[in-house]
């Protein structure tokens, strides 16, 4: 908060002009915080295992200017679709630094992949038949990466955003490993490269990487052992951001955890107090573990990184070691939200405020975007009232939309602002930099969906989307 706080005062004339340009809601996208975040990736990957590829997954941010940003740092991608893997290489990332996933992949997105020479993230055995078949009529032989699924990973985060437990649509079933990758070694026009995996989104505690890489050394050592050279790992994303800090998470918990126990004596700190975390937790447990998205980590974005390829196995060696003695495989990683969340703010204008059970609820014009996260589970982006003063007094309140359903909720979970807010004045929601602005982003209520700016370093500010007009959403008059 503190650096983007910085930054908005550093670039106050052109975020303003860019308000009275395009209007409110906005989001702003600060691109000196993305290359400080890669930054941080890559020198921890230098440090420790060069031999790594750090990725920007297109889904977190979708538009040309995210894409070319990346170009520009020498990021590959993380494409989840043709219409993305069309945009990565129409903006020069190289076919060669360009991951393809997806459960479903189209014959188009299967015929984009092999035409353009990207690596596939192979998911199931229909995928993997469709695109030996694309393979052979080219005449081409398809560099992929077996996607796994089946750890013991549950609850480290939701669990409809888990991505490689048993629950999930994605991957082959690591219990199958030796078919599976006995099926890809003969498939023609297939070329094995490696082994891969996605465990989620704000993956926040560690164990589950330590998992993760212990499974994925057996695999590597299983591929080997069939005489399949493993030239690439990707470990996938999920590297967590502290939207807040440790204080107000433990905090949080233990105001949320004092409501389960006694709601007479301890105020609600989630609508319709939500147990979240606690969804099942023994109240009466003094100590009951939290399981499902955490807002906080002991070691956010680049530090999971650094814990991944130091962790000490069993054995006493770190992961790092452990891949050397693999042959140094290329080791993939992708960031996700932790590479985009902390460059971008969401700006908007407060339409009023009300009781609710004695709850401060205060409404934001704010259309549609993914602060509806809260239609999955409850998020918690930090905010505060523009400008602040120093006569502000704290208050607590829960965040309401402006859509017409009563799940339109843009913070389950109560946020302190820096002060009650009055109709017309101006809100800053941080850290929305990675799908706040687009992966649930409709025209609900008949809303245009918000515009997106950039801001370099140098104060230049570039439109990676135009705020949308009522012709966008309804049409001209006289449409036919």
């Amino acid at each position: 908060m503190e650096r983007l706080d910085e930054l908005l005062a550093r670039h106050h004339a052109v975020v303003e002009e860019a308000v009275a340009r395009h209007g409110l809601p906005l989001h702003v996208f600060f691109v000196e915080e993305m290359e400080r975040t890669a930054a941080e990736f890559r020198d921890v990957a230098d440090r420790l295992y060069p031999n790594t590829s750090v990725l920007f997954a297109v889904k977190s941010n979708p538009c040309r200017g995210a894409l070319r940003a990346a170009a520009r740092l020498g990021l590959g991608t993380d494409t989840a679709s043709e219409h993305e893997l069309r945009a990565a290489l129409e903006e020069g990332v190289p076919p060669g630094k360009i991951v393809c996933n997806g459960n479903a992949k189209s014959t188009r997105y299967l015929e984009a992949i092999v035409q353009s020479g990207a690596l596939c993230a192979v998911d199931n055995e229909d995928e993997l038949d469709e695109l030996s078949r694309t393979a052979q009529k080219r005449g081409a032989r398809v560099p992929v990466l077996v996607r796994f699924r089946g750890m013991p990973l549950s609850g480290f985060t939701t669990d409809d955003q888990a991505t490689a437990s048993d629950w999930t649509k994605f991957g082959f079933p690591i219990d199958r490993a030796d078919e599976v990758l006995a099926r890809v070694a003969d498939a023609p026009g297939v070329k094995f490269d490696g082994v891969s995996a996605h465990i989620g989104t704000q993956i926040a505690a560690p164990l589950a990487y330590e998992r993760l890489v212990a499974h994925f050394l057996g695999l590597a050592r299983r591929a080997t052992a069939r005489g399949l050279r493993v030239s690439r790992m990707d470990f996938g994303g999920g590297y967590p951001v502290s939207f807040v800090s440790e204080a107000d998470w433990k905090g949080f918990m233990r105001l949320l955890l004092a409501r389960m126990r006694d709601p007479g004596a301890a105020a609600s700190v989630t609508w319709n107090d939500l147990p979240m975390g606690y969804f099942g937790a023994d109240p009466d447990d003094p100590d009951p573990a939290w399981t499902g998205k955490a807002y906080w980590s002991e070691r956010p974005g680049a530090q999971m990184l650094d814990h991944l390829l130091t962790f000490r196995h069993p054995d006493g060696k770190t992961t790092a070691e452990h891949l050397s003695d693999l042959g140094s495989p290329a080791l993939i990683v992708e960031p996700g939200r932790s590479l985009m969340a902390p460059a971008g703010v969401t700006l908007a204008e407060v339409r009023g405020s009300k009781e609710v059970l004695g709850h401060r609820v205060v409404s934001i014009d704010l259309g549609i975007t993914n602060h509806g996260t809260n239609l999955i589970s409850p998020d918690i982006f930090p905010a505060a009232v523009l400008p602040r003063r120093a006569s502000d007094r704290p208050v607590d309140a829960f965040l309401a939309g402006r859509l017409c359903f009563t799940g339109d909720m843009l913070s389950k979970v109560k946020v302190r602002l820096n002060r009650a807010p009055r109709p017309g004045e101006r809100v800053v929601i941080y850290q929305t930099g990675a799908y706040s602005a687009d992966h649930f982003a409709s025209n609900s209520c008949g809303f245009p969906r918000p515009g997106k700016v950039a801001v370099a370093r140098d104060g230049h500010v570039e439109i990676w989307r135009r705020p949308e007009t009522f012709e966008d959403v309804f049409g001209p008059l006289d449409a036919q």
